[in-house]
């Protein structure tokens, strides 16, 4: 962590989230002191019960400044898991900011990863290390470019990240995010800043290995938009989800009207009905269908050395998250992270952890 303290203490704000509960149940998989934090004290106790051991909690809603400011100023990381980020991400990393405590999240909101981007002087200035993005959204396709990149020989000009994700089954969370990435629209990384375009508005035919093969992909903006021109130095990047064919051809000629359309609609109270309902949706994939859960993650990175591919196949994208979150926490809590931002890729070495998250992966011919 910055500044070479000695950081001995977890806090996993959500905890009693879905998500939440298992960055808690990573952390004591892996002997860290953990405190669980969030809005439902009964919730935070059974966990903790759950657990066993030396598990201490507090009750503390983000939208409570003062809770807030004593949960940082007592804790030596804070790892959130509360979203939607856009809207109640910015006190959690603020009050980081002026606590000294180190800070992770799980956000794959482009508009939110951006601003906690441009806070990298000011955390430098607070000796305090912030590593936003550590969910499954973004971390794959961080990883693959650190390594694909660094087989290059030479620097990297520009990047392209394409999912494919079979059966997902998706969190409350998951949905309140993506109701707040439409709001917002698509975004990439273009001659080094970021820029606002409609989703879908580019394909990418992406040549995945067999048996998966050839699929076609829109472009969506995912977290890498922003963490591969800190984490590789490219100066483009877009990201892209695989569609059915008829979907990847249309998708680019109904980009604008339907974005247009959807900033309408979010200026309307349907929009915030629409986020009640996703917050009140199911909590989440039993263990036996997160198994089920398949992700295949290809990324291709260009430069004046080549082109280099590397491509992963993930299974259960929720505890992915949970691994990645967690590793960088416990890195912070060693002293081993610098202050400033710290992509996923910056702050873990890559390879290894796509050893812990992958079924497998590999460097293409």
């Amino acid at each position: 962590m910055a500044g070479g303290r000695n950081r001995r203490s977890l806090t996993i704000l959500g905890a009693s989230g879905y998500t939440g509960r298992l960055c808690a149940a990573e952390a004591v998989r892996r002997g860290l002191r953990v405190r669980l934090a969030g809005r439902r004290p009964q919730a935070l106790e059974a966990l903790a019960a759950r657990f066993g051991g030396d598990i201490t909690t507090a009750t503390v809603d983000v939208t409570d400044a003062g809770a807030l400011a004593a949960l940082a100023e007592s804790s030596d990381v804070l790892l959130t898991t509360v979203g939607p980020y856009q809207r109640l991400g910015r006190p959690v990393v603020e009050a980081a900011l002026r606590a000294g405590c180190g800070y992770v999240d799980v956000c794959g909101e482009v508009p939110f990863l951006a601003e906690v981007h441009a806070l990298h002087e000011r955390a430098v200035a607070a000796d305090v290390a912030l590593v936003p993005g550590a969910g499954f959204d973004g971390v794959p396709g961080d990883l693959l470019a650190a390594v694909a990149a660094a087989d290059l020989g030479g620097p990297a000009d520009s990047a392209r990240v394409a999912v494919h994700v079979d059966s997902l089954n998706v969190t409350s969370g998951t949905l309140r995010s993506a109701l707040a990435v439409g709001a917002t629209g698509g975004a990439a990384w273009v001659d080094g800043r970021l820029v606002t375009e409609a989703l879908g508005s580019h394909r990418w035919d992406v040549p995945f290995p067999p048996p998966l093969g050839v699929r076609s992909a829109v472009s969506m903006p995912l977290a890498e938009v922003v963490t591969l021109g800190r984490s590789i130095g490219v100066a483009s990047a877009r990201a892209y989800v695989v569609t059915g064919p008829w979907l990847a051809v249309l998708a680019p000629l109904l980009a604008r009207p339907a974005a247009l359309v959807t900033r309408g609609v979010a200026a309307t109270p349907l929009w915030e009905l629409l986020d009640t309902v996703a917050e009140r949706a199911r909590t989440g994939p039993a263990e036996p269908l997160r198994a089920k859960t398949t992700a295949a993650v290809l990324v291709e990175v260009r430069g004046r050395g080549g082109t280099r591919r590397a491509v992963a196949e993930i299974t259960d994208v929720y505890a992915t998250a949970a691994v990645t979150a967690v590793v960088c926490a416990r890195r912070m809590l060693e002293g081993r992270l610098p202050a400033g931002v710290a992509t996923p890729s910056q702050a873990t070495d890559p390879a290894t952890v796509l050893d812990e998250i992958a079924v497998s992966w590999r460097l293409l011919d």
